[in-house]
């Protein structure tokens, strides 16, 4: 059997568990967006999506989206040192390294965000500091820096592991070559290492991103009813207003503006590197 035959029939295992755990699933999401009167009746119709675009919804939609892309910015930013001291370390410091990376995400989500919100309660370490500082007179817990903060500390392992790949990848005599030609470490920075590592900034965006779009725990526990995520609406539709179909257009809208950003994020990258080559 010839090697790109047995690769092609290895992609058949994953296909069936996408198709099975991912796509059915969603045409039957799909499907329920469309029934009318919780479906009870076999009538369909769009009353599930107009209601989408009323004030209320359109802005958490909205929020959920600025809040996912400014976590995943900071997570970026926050990363990149990180990530290259662990690809250029020694081995034993990159295991120690790699190790403290590493331990948060052994944690519960849960865990961690009550942990947030123990520290941003009216007499939470946090609040108070930010109190005695003249920054904030009300507790923090309940406004979106609290969501965005545990959002970012939730995503920064997946972040910097995906960053750290990349630039170990990168030669490190490009570094040294453009130092001796007095480059400056900013101008390195800019015109080596981040156009080189394209690809784990393009892997971490995409994961980090998604998590943070459709969290639940961390708005639930850190934002409650002030700073309302999607997901916040898609479980108060399920199990507390129990309208299925209404939370089923709410996921799907979610899943097209979600897939939509990665999409458009694929093709831009795979567009600019196929330009540099």
């Amino acid at each position: 059997m010839k090697p790109g035959r047995a690769s092609g029939w290895g992609v058949i295992p994953y296909v069936m568990v996408v198709i099975g755990l991912l796509v059915l699933p969603a045409m039957g999401v799909l499907q329920l967006s469309f029934k009318t009167d919780n479906g009870a009746s076999a009538a369909f119709g769009l009353s599930n999506y107009a209601r989408i675009f009323e004030a209320y919804y359109l802005n958490i939609v909205t929020r959920t989206i600025e809040l996912a892309l400014l976590a995943t910015a900071i997570e970026l930013v926050l990363a990149f040192p990180l990530a290259y001291a662990l690809a250029r370390a020694t081995p034993r410091i990159k295991s120690l390294l790699t190790l403290a990376v590493m331990i948060p995400l052994m944690t519960s989500v849960v865990v961690k965000a009550f942990g947030w919100y123990i520290l941003m309660t009216d007499d939470g370490l946090m609040t108070r500091l930010a109190q005695s500082l003249g920054i904030s007179r009300s507790p923090l817990a309940g406004t979106p820096f609290a969501v965005i903060i545990a959002m970012v500390e939730f995503g920064l392992p997946f972040m910097v592991l995906s960053l750290a790949t990349a630039i170990e990848k990168i030669p490190r005599n490009l570094e040294e070559a453009a130092l001796n030609l007095h480059a400056s470490p900013l101008y390195v920075l800019w015109h080596v290492l981040l156009p080189l590592s394209r690809s784990g900034i393009l892997s971490g965006f995409l994961l980090c991103f998604g998590v943070s779009a459709s969290a639940y725990v961390i708005p639930a526990m850190l934002g409650g009813t002030k700073v309302k995520m999607a997901a916040q609406v898609v479980f108060d539709d399920v199990l507390v207003a129990f309208n299925w179909p209404g939370a089923a257009a709410i996921s799907t809208v979610l899943l097209i503006l979600l897939s939509s950003i990665l999409y458009i994020s694929l093709v831009a990258g795979g567009s600019r590197h196929e330009n540099r080559s």
